[in-house]
């Protein structure tokens, strides 16, 4: 027995430990602060332009989102730069006014309307008397006209307390950190994030395509409802987009 358990020992002590699980390298492949007085050439083109409504001030882009007209949304920001070829983390930092109780930050890959995969915060207030805020995050995909997605409920008024939404925006405002909203792509599958200070507090659960799910990089604030009328406020402080590999 003892010569046994000696054999025993000798060969788990000959045994390697196991190599650490590598860690996913990060290279920043484009970065806009929007520093200057109006947005980078070359970088950007805005779709149905309003220039009354958006302005590139004090290394902020300020954007007064309105109801769509016409079947369109206002001032979609196009970047005009192809997305890194394999996994990429594509994160944009902001805050906004949620004021209407229909508001959102759309963020995602767009060929057209029919045809495009996002990230997208929303607020929307069922009893615009009584409150009862529900904040959403979305990962939504449109293919053809087709609609695929996950929406994950970060926080609900009705069901805990109509007070939560002011007081978790109240505490976020104090803490001086914005929303960074991330679309995020591993493979095949999309996922989006919700965090602060770099850290991801919530995440979805991933959407499958096979392609590219759209050409370009789009942002869009709006007021989805138009009967409420109103306006919000969304202040984007920066773009990055970084690629991964293993």
């Amino acid at each position: 027995f003892a010569t046994a358990m000696q054999e025993v020992v000798q060969v788990a002590q000959a045994e390697p430990e196991p190599e650490p699980e590598p860690e996913p390298v990060s290279q920043r492949v484009f970065f806009d602060d929007f520093e200057g007085e109006a947005l980078a050439e070359g970088d950007w083109v805005v779709n149905d332009r309003d220039p009354n409504a958006f302005i590139v001030e004090d290394s902020k882009l300020l954007v007064m989102a309105t109801a769509q007209e016409d079947g369109k949304w206002r001032n979609k920001f196009t970047l005009k730069r192809p997305m890194p070829d394999g996994d990429w983390d594509a994160v944009i930092r902001f805050n906004a006014e949620f004021n209407t109780g229909s508001d959102s930050l759309w963020f995602g890959l767009m060929t057209d309307w029919d045809n495009h995969l996002s990230g997208q915060l929303s607020i929307y207030y069922r009893n615009l008397d009584h409150g009862c805020p529900q904040l959403t995050l979305h990962n939504r995909m449109e293919s053809g006209g087709k609609e695929t997605k996950f929406e994950l409920p970060i926080l609900d008024g009705c069901a805990s307390n109509a007070k939560a939404l002011q007081e978790w925006h109240e505490s976020l405002a104090k803490s001086k950190k914005p929303y960074e909203l991330g679309l995020h792509k591993r493979g095949r599958q999309y996922h989006v994030s919700l965090g602060w200070d770099g850290e991801r507090q919530y995440e979805t659960k991933p959407l499958s395509s096979l392609r590219l799910p759209g050409k370009e990089l789009v942002i869009v604030a709006s007021v989805w409802d138009k009967d409420r009328g109103g306006q919000m406020q969304a202040t984007i402080d920066s773009i990055e987009i970084t690629r991964v590999s293993e």
